[in-house]
C-alpha cells in the first residue's frame, strides 16, 4: 500500500517540476509528500489522502505553481486520476523563498480544488 502513495508522490512530483521548469520559475528545492488514510477493516483501503508540494526558489510565482497543480491532477498524472476515483484528495502547497546557505522562509500556502478555486491556508 505505501508504493501506492509512493507512486502517486512521484507521478505529481515528475509533472509539477517538469511545468515549472518550462514556465522558467527558479526552484531550488522540491519535495512532494503523501499523506493517506486506510479503512479499519480489511482490505483496509485507502479512504483519503493529503498531497504536499514544498517548493522552494527564488521569486516564484503562485499562479505558476497552482497551474502546474492543476495540469498535474487534472490532466497529466494517470495515479492521481486512478486514485481520486475511490478516494479524495487533497491538494496543498508550501512557496518558500530560498534565502541561501540552507535558509529559507515560508512566503505563502495554500490549497487548491479541484474545482479550480484557490484558497489560501
Amino acid at each position: 500500500m505505501e508504493l501506492f502513495a509512493i507512486g502517486l508522490a512521484g507521478c505529481t512530483a515528475m509533472d509539477v517540476i517538469s511545468i515549472l521548469n518550462k514556465k522558467r520559475q527558479d526552484v531550488t528545492a522540491f519535495e512532494v509528500q503523501t499523506h493517506v488514510e486506510r479503512a479499519t477493516e480489511h482490505p483496509k483501503v485507502f479512504t483519503s489522502g493529503v498531497v504536499e508540494y514544498f517548493v522552494s526558489g527564488h521569486n516564484l510565482d503562485e499562479a505558476a505553481l497552482v497551474r502546474s497543480i492543476e495540469l498535474s491532477a487534472g490532466r497529466y498524472c494517470p495515479a492521481q486520476a486512478m486514485l481520486g476515483m475511490c478516494m479524495p484528495i487533497e491538494l496543498k502547497y508550501h512557496i518558500f523563498e530560498d534565502l541561501g546557505e540552507g535558509e529559507r522562509r515560508l512566503v505563502t500556502s495554500g490549497v487548491y480544488s479541484k474545482k479550480g478555486e484557490q484558497v489560501g491556508a
